[in-house]
């Protein structure tokens, strides 16, 4: 009879390796073979390895005599060292597995979660602690018995890379209170000597210590050796690092920047003039065909803008369609906030910026107002393009950018291929039309033909093919370039085609493995991807395709025959993502507000979000996988600014979602929230409060009952709402559910103040505040904050009033609530109305008014409205037809400006 499957063993892995009993009693596996098949199975946690991989982990395929035969014998090896144990390893069908777990490496990979987590309360005493107690479990090298075995190397790296994250955040910690740990960074950089987070922080220990010039002389120093030895510039970081050390604070924040792994050859002349012309606030378009440059030239000037301090932001426009959200990209593109008036929020952290909108011959019509606007609103912007198609904007400037001159084509092509200028190289250039993308991709095909035989069949190739949809060289190229390649990598570049925006490793090991190529070839697939110029990778390990290389991989994949299932992975790879996202937001008892590192993981994949989406809803015609990825992601949307396009995905999902399932349940409460009116969102709710109850799923019933109190107080239906929020309160309390259960309070605190019962309103607004502020939940806070405010007002306590809206707009604005600003808006237009100060009241009005109607968060409690409407009037009687002038005017206004004001103004 087989045991149960609980745990055994445990194997220590930071060090030499270390069986053991799952009491800490060390086992004695002596023989090194047998103890690095305990070390692999164990990596495995628990789950069967098959025998083929086994084999080449363990003796490399090429090595191993009769290997199944060999790895049986193994096995009995192992089963005879664990002794008692010997039960821990098991044979089936799917090969062997080893009930055991890497005991030490599980710690570590807790205490790195354990430390994002303590980050964002800014504990940097609890960072640095957890830290110092993972990087202690590294007894030695990783694995520093098992030199030999051929799986072992990729495995040290990976665990290397761990205690090398550990020791960053242990060395950003120790830094931030003040430790004396110069001395162990000093080592750490001695070993990493071109890491820049690690030369950055020792740069700012050396300065902390008075030894200023040292620090600049070591990023000096990094610079030079980043440019020798990789051929890259410094990340923005490192820059602003360096432009604190020498007293320049941009104010803007710095944005990353698409990185080049090569250097900058040609358009010299073109890079100086750009520079020159933008300098000063102008709109300068980049013109040409695909292929031309335009990206590389728009980078290497913000490079180069960076360097002389300017703040530069980047906006790729590449992954976008007509119908996604411009401004939301913008603001995350430059780290403004999604909701309330984006623009004049960017505008202001754009003042004296160069912004760089790339690819944006398929957005024309989309992205020229917001570009107007920005040119408006922001003194002294600068603005570069990159476009197949001019803007046709008033005072747009064209540049055309053509093919290189053939002296520069030469060059270009001698630095890429290694090669000295010869008339073959001349012969190739010319065969491609001297564009840039197309040079690079040639050149990578010396490393399979002589610089001679390249010429000849390349000109060959060009009398006999069509050039279909691009350029005719650039299309040469491109073919020569894929069919030189081996068939796997040809695979993984069509494959990669499907992602939007680029992926990470893990992302394309996900798609790019399986039927046909392995998980763990995927690395090194993309290795030669990077190296022939067909595959860029950014300082993040993050990689990406040119847009006119993904589009040409994404007809090879058409033609392939796999582009559906291909296709179907990265749908469930984004599912996945969705529970991320999902995870993160249970773990904050959060059902609307994003967790900071799942918020910004988020936004850098949401174009692939996006395109999975657009794959279900059409050609893949999949729309029941829809909610998977919406549903998880509420609270995304909602900031994102992006609640019709949700309502949208979801309505062609349900159809196709079963009668009563859990994904039916998720998706109606998404769409509760999300949904056109009212009556539609009561109607959906009663279905998801009904899913919810058969399933005995509390805190999903919670989350529903939640959405139907709201949509019975948006319906009026004061006594419907106070029903649901006691259910709600009920069950809140016993889930321990905190979060919720101050909303619930917050609720019937609505209820109760419609229906004329102030007193026992205060009561419940006052509850709700002391659970959320028990939770540090700010947005909690303002919501109740700002309730009990109305309650002054309408007591006639006008001071009391006053004060609370502005101490909720204070922290409404530190945490980038726009909901909750534009809530302390209206509180305050009507304190300043009665007050008597209708100027300003008219422009908090109109500001207000206007955000939520661009936001989609209208008002719905009626004595709010009430009140708004009462201040209009009073505004009115005041001022006259000023009044209408006053809020034309106010509706250009930035929230951020009118916010300092009220909070200057009242600072005394």
């Amino acid at each position: 009879m087989r045991a149960t499957r609980h745990l055994l063993l445990q194997v220590d892995v930071l060090g030499p390796a270390e069986v053991m009993t799952a009491a800490r009693v060390r086992l004695a596996v002596r023989q090194p073979l047998a103890r690095a098949l305990a070390v692999r199975l164990a990596l495995a946690r628990g789950e069967p390895v098959a025998d083929d991989i086994l084999i080449r982990d363990l003796w490399a395929d090429a090595d191993a005599a009769r290997p199944t035969a060999r790895l049986r014998v193994l096995a009995s090896r192992l089963r005879g060292a664990l002794g008692e144990f010997s039960g821990a390893l098991d044979r089936s069908p799917a090969g062997f597995s080893l009930r055991a777990e890497p005991a030490d490496l599980i710690a570590a990979e807790r205490a790195l979660a354990t430390i994002d987590a303590v980050r964002r309360t800014d504990d940097n005493a609890g960072v640095f602690a957890t830290a110092a107690t993972a990087i202690d479990l590294w007894r030695g090298e990783p694995l520093g018995d098992l030199d030999d075995i051929p799986f072992v190397a990729a495995q040290r790296r990976r665990l290397q890379s761990l205690q090398l994250e550990l020791q960053l955040a242990w060395a950003e910690a120790g830094l931030a209170l003040g430790h004396p740990i110069g001395p162990d960074l000093e080592r750490l950089v001695a070993a990493h000597p071109l890491h820049e987070r690690l030369v950055g922080l020792s740069a700012l220990s050396l300065a902390r210590s008075d030894r200023q010039a040292e620090a600049l002389d070591r990023l000096r120093s990094l610079r030079h050796q980043l440019a020798d030895e990789l051929g890259i510039d410094p990340a923005p970081e490192t820059v602003a690092i360096e432009d604190d050390l020498r007293g320049h604070r941009p104010t803007m924040p710095r944005i990353s920047l698409p990185t080049a792994a090569k250097s900058f050859v040609g358009r010299r002349h073109e890079q100086a003039e750009l520079l020159s012309d933008l300098t000063r606030s102008t709109l300068i378009t980049l013109l040409g065909d695909p292929g031309a440059g335009k990206t590389r030239l728009a980078r290497e000037v913000a490079a180069q803008a960076v360097g002389e301090g300017r703040p530069v932001a980047w906006l790729g426009l590449a992954p976008l369609h007509a119908a996604d959200n411009l401004v939301a990209a913008l603001a995350a593109a430059i780290g403004a906030d999604s909701n309330g008036d984006s623009i004049g929020q960017a505008a202001e952290l754009l003042a004296g910026a160069l912004l760089v909108v790339d690819h944006a011959e398929h957005l024309t019509a989309e992205i020229g107002p917001v570009i107007d606007e920005l040119r408006v609103k922001a003194a002294n912007l600068s603005i570069l393009v990159t476009s197949q198609r001019a803007l046709e904007l008033s005072d747009e400037h064209v540049q055309r950018i053509g093919p290189l001159s053939a002296t520069a084509a030469v060059a270009l092509f001698c630095d890429r291929g290694g090669v000295e200028a010869s008339p073959a190289v001349d012969q190739i250039c010319a065969a491609v039309d001297r564009l840039p993308l197309a040079i690079e991709l040639a050149a990578g095909l010396t490393r399979t033909l002589p610089v001679r035989q390249l010429a000849d069949r390349i000109d060959d190739r060009l009398l006999i093919r069509d050039a279909g949809p691009w350029h005719a060289g650039l299309r040469t190229a491109l073919d020569w370039s894929h069919e030189l390649l081996e068939l796997p990598v040809r695979t993984a570049l069509r494959r990669l085609s499907v992602f939007a925006g680029g992926c990470t490793l893990e992302a394309a090991e996900a798609i790019v493995g399986g039927d046909g190529i392995r998980v763990d070839e995927v690395a090194e697939l993309l290795a030669v991807l990077v190296d022939r110029s067909l595959v860029t990778m950014d300082d993040d390990e993050r990689f990406s395709l040119l847009e006119t290389v993904r589009e040409y991989g994404h007809e090879r994949l058409r033609a392939s025959g796999e582009e559906a299932a291909v296709r179907a992975r990265h749908v469930t790879w984004c599912a996945g993502l969705a529970k991320f996202g999902e995870h993160y937001a249970r773990l904050n008892q959060r059902s609307s507000l994003p967790e900071p590192v799942a918020a910004r993981r988020l936004r850098t994949e949401e174009p692939n979000l996006l395109a999975a989406l657009d794959w279900c809803l059409s050609e893949g015609n999949d729309p029941g996988r829809v909610s998977e990825i919406v549903a998880p992601l509420s609270w995304h949307w909602y900031y994102r600014g992006m609640m019709a396009q949700a309502r949208g995905w979801l309505r062609g999902s349900l159809a196709m979602l079963a009668p009563g399932s859990p994904e039916r349940a998720a998706a109606l409460a998404v769409q509760t929230r999300f949904s056109g009116g009212y009556a539609e969102a009561r109607d959906i709710g009663l279905e998801c409060v009904e899913i919810y109850r058969a399933l005995g799923d509390d805190r999903g019933l919670a989350i529903a009952l939640q959405g139907l109190t709201l949509t019975s107080l948006g319906l009026a239906d004061e006594y419907a709402a106070l029903d649901h929020a006691h259910e709600t309160e009920l069950l809140t309390r016993r889930l321990n559910f905190g979060v919720l259960l101050g909303g619930a309070l917050n609720c019937s605190g609505l209820a109760l103040r419609q229906l004329g019962y102030p007193v026992e309103a205060r009561t419940m607004f006052e509850e709700a505040y002391a659970v959320w502020s028990g939770l540090q939940d700010d947005q909690g806070m303002v919501i109740a904050g700002g309730n009990l405010g109305i309650m002054d007002f309408q007591a006639g306590d006008t001071a009391a009033a006053r004060d609370r809206g502005l101490d909720i707009l204070r922290t409404a604005r530190n945490v980038g609530y726009s909901v909750g600003v534009l809530d302390a808006f209206g509180l305050l237009a009507s304190v300043e109305a009665a007050a008597g100060h209708h100027d300003l009241a008219v422009r908090l009005l109109t500001t207000a008014e206007h955000q939520r109607e661009e936001i989609s968060a209208p008002l719905f409690i009626a004595d709010e409205l009430a009140a708004l409407a009462n201040a209009w009037t009073l505004c009115r009687q005041a001022l006259g037809p000023e009044a209408d002038r006053i809020a034309e005017s106010a509706r250009h206004l930035s929230i951020d400006s009118l916010v300092t004001e009220l909070l200057q103004d009242h600072s005394h």
